[in-house]
């Protein structure tokens, strides 16, 4: 099993009070290590930043004074962000669970225990509230395991690039190195066209 998050996005502090939510997308890019906080797509595969979205994590139609709070904003795919939408569980900004319904913020590390990968990449419920996550965001949909797995090919790719650079490589390690470096491509290039 391994984590919904490859790396916990972490939300810097100490920024500079900006009118528009909008400015800080630069930073939550960075924060978020350019991937969407709710499913971890790596945003080079999703259109880059021109294509991902600011979601405020407690809607700014129900909480307008959390606009340009910093602490409320996520990098976010625009499919994760369509599909919460304006989604809260209750009329409280920082209440964003009740009962077994509502969301866990992306920076928290709660997140995994309710959350987690299987072997192909699929994201799957360790509770109750992880399946009702897992609804909510269309988690369940074959893109997450496919982005997963082609974040894992171009690391694999590259661990296998450098070994080779630095020791050689059998004329098997290369056939091998080839065929997974030709798929890596054709998920990549179909993922662009899609």
């Amino acid at each position: 099993m391994n984590p919904i998050r490859r790396t916990l996005p972490q939300r810097s502090k100490g920024l500079k009070q900006y009118k528009s939510y909008k400015t800080y997308k630069k930073y939550l890019r960075n924060d978020f290590n350019k991937r969407c906080g709710y499913c971890d797509a790596d945003d080079k595969y999703l259109g880059s930043s021109r294509a991902f979205h600011v979601d405020h994590f407690a809607p700014k139609d129900k909480f307008s004074e959390l606009e340009t709070h910093y602490s409320n904003l996520v990098y976010a795919c625009p499919y994760c962000n369509g599909a919460k939408s304006n989604y809260w569980p209750s009329d409280c900004p920082s209440t964003s669970i009740v009962g077994s319904q509502g969301l866990i913020d992306p920076c928290d590390r709660e997140l995994d225990d309710h959350l987690y990968r299987d072997q192909n990449g699929n994201i799957l419920s360790r509770t109750a509230l992880g399946e009702f996550i897992i609804k909510l965001l269309n988690l369940n949909l074959i893109r997450h395991s496919l982005l997963w797995k082609l974040q894992t090919f171009a690391l694999q790719i590259d661990i296998i690039n450098n070994e080779i650079e630095e020791q050689g490589a059998s004329h098997e390690a290369l056939l091998i190195y080839r065929e997974l470096t030709k798929e890596y491509l054709w998920i990549r290039d179909y993922l662009e066209d899609h």
